[in-house]
């Protein structure tokens, strides 16, 4: 019996009905699969919403690759800002070098300053599950101490032995006494502390690196070689969990594509060394109403140094002179648009040691320059405006380079044009950053040479030892004065926090009486920042330069 044509139409919108359903549910679970692969999705052009699994996320811009591929915490590759997001240390850094506890809850030195004694923090683990204790302490600084390669720090150098005493108890034990032994157990690499399962054999001190895995609060989750790396939070962290499921480190290269990114919003954050932003971006981003821009006094600074086998710097007259000519606050208010301070001492305030009483140095006195440059037997002979002795004009060579900081041309500029007020000829020699490296640390080819400190935990002792400081083979690289030597000698031993402070005070006398330097500005560590980002706050080290653990978005 052949249906009649109402039963065929319902059969038909029956039968049509369900290939609609079907297909709905289709494209719903082709959605909810994309989503949770990818985390984010895009909608509008540079918008970016929650996944389907509502995640959290930033997305940070670096410059460079990170090197996720190679971040073994016993070496010095990958990045130095995702070290310590992976790989937790022993102890951490706190404002002015204050010592915090990490993996570490306490500690011990003996009476001689040659054997540390580390309570460890127990029910830990790493980010695959397995154990923290004192064995793979042992194993992690076994992989690298012993190796030459670490010998500029003296962890590396001067440890002779570790040892597990307990299971949550390590006993380090040195050759000398040298107070930054826990400031260098701070580092972003090598101290940090690699899982024994990381390497291939497990547990071999001298077993082949595989993968990334520390206590930290994150993970690596995916990595594409020179475009993007996601760290998630790792689910066995021991300390407050962070806010955000993830962080993506996501690599652009150009400056002005940087500040592109954060404008079309595929990109959270940029700034510090991680993603440095230019000072026109900066007051580009001033103006934008979904930037914020977030700064803070930095612990470098830039400043020149003085070739010390040119006769003229010989006198200690003309460095003064050379200090008394430049006004440093012009270069922060007309050059850096009024971003960071001017330079006082070598180090700015928020290097340990540095003090209100000890930062003193000159101040901007062009006519009391002139008559230094006077008394030191210099004068305008001729007219031309630039003094002589003996028939030599006073003329320096200044270089500099513009790779890494471009700044420093505006900088040299200015230096320039002051000194020439003064009657001393200065010659700018812009070179590239090879070229630069080795007048500095080799051919000495300069009598002026911009230059910048370290930052954070390796100010004041390791710079001070790294260019003040003669070695075995070779006199200092910045200033070669063996009073100023003797008195580093003397900090770098000294167990006493008071007499330590009472060394860094004479020291950093010496070197403004003899004008050693001449310091010309602090920078500030710089970011810009998406308005939906919530909870941003700078870290306290160029190497932890954001406190990622309390980022959320709205």
């Amino acid at each position: 019996m052949k249906p009649n044509s109402a039963s065929r139409n319902k059969r038909s919108f029956a039968i049509q009905g369900l290939f609609v359903l079907l297909s709905v549910l289709l494209v719903l679970v082709t959605g909810c699969s994309a989503g949770d692969k990818a985390g984010t999705s895009q909608t509008a052009a540079g918008t970016r919403s929650d996944g389907a699994m509502g995640e959290k996320q930033v997305v940070v811009a670096v410059a460079s690759d990170p090197g996720l591929d190679q971040l073994d915490a016993g070496t010095y590759k990958g990045s130095i800002q995702v070290h310590p997001m992976i790989y937790d240390s022993l102890v951490e850094y706190g404002e002015k070098g204050e010592i915090l506890p990490s993996l570490a809850e306490s500690w011990t030195i003996s009476p001689d300053g040659k054997e540390y004694t580390f309570k460890l923090r127990k029910n830990v683990k790493f980010s695959d599950g397995t154990e923290f204790n004192a064995e793979a302490v042992k194993f992690s600084f076994e992989r690298w101490y012993k190796d030459p390669a670490n010998s500029s720090i003296n962890v590396a150098k001067a440890m002779q032995e570790i040892t597990a005493v307990d299971a949550h108890t390590v006993k380090m034990t040195f050759s000398q006494a040298f107070y930054p032994f826990l400031t260098e157990l701070t580092y972003a690499r090598p101290v940090r502390i690699l899982s024994p399962s990381a390497v291939e054999p497990a547990g071999d001190v001298k077993g082949k690196f595989v993968k990334p895995i520390g206590t930290g609060a994150w993970k690596v989750d995916s990595y594409t070689k020179d475009q993007q790396a996601v760290l998630v939070r790792n689910s066995n962290y021991w300390g407050k969990a962070p806010l955000l499921n993830k962080i993506v480190l996501k690599v652009v290269n150009d400056p002005q594509s940087r500040l592109l990114a954060l404008q079309n919003g595929s990109v959270d954050i940029s700034g510090g060394q991680m993603g440095k932003i230019s000072s026109e971006s900066l007051q580009v981003a001033q103006t934008s109403d979904s930037l914020t821009v977030q700064s803070a006094p930095g612990s470098n600074s830039h400043f020149v140094v003085f070739n010390g086998s040119n006769p003229f710097l010989q006198d200690v007259n003309v460095r003064k002179a050379i200090n008394l000519a430049v006004n440093k606050k012009s270069i922060v208010d007309k050059l850096m648009g009024g971003s960071g301070k001017e330079a006082q001492g070598l180090f700015p305030a928020t290097v340990p040691y540095v003090t209100a009483e000890n930062i003193r140095w000159y101040g901007y006195e062009p006519e009391q320059a002139k008559q230094l440059l006077k008394e030191a037997g210099f004068a305008d002979t001729n007219g031309d405006g630039i003094v002589e002795k003996n028939g030599k004009p006073l003329e320096l060579n200044f270089v500099l380079q513009q790779t890494e900081f471009p700044e420093w041309k505006a900088i040299a500029e200015f230096v320039q044009a002051q000194l020439k007020e003064i009657g001393i000829t200065v010659n700018l020699k812009v070179l590239e950053a090879n070229a630069y490296y080795d007048a500095l640390w080799k051919s000495k080819q300069y009598d002026m040479l911009i230059y910048r400190t370290y930052a954070d935990s390796q100010n004041p002792h390791f710079f001070l030892l790294s260019l003040f400081h003669r070695t075995a083979n070779a006199p200092a690289v910045a200033w070669s004065d063996p009073p100023l030597e003797a008195l580093i000698d003397e900090a770098m031993g000294a167990m006493d926090a008071k007499a330590r402070q009472d060394t860094y005070d004479a020291l950093f006398g010496r070197m403004f009486e003899q004008a050693m330097v001449l310091p010309v500005y602090y920078p500030d560590d710089i970011f810009v920042v998406n308005k939906r980002v919530q909870g941003f706050k700078l870290g306290q080290t160029a190497y932890l330069p954001v406190v990622w653990n309390e980022l959320d978005v709205k």
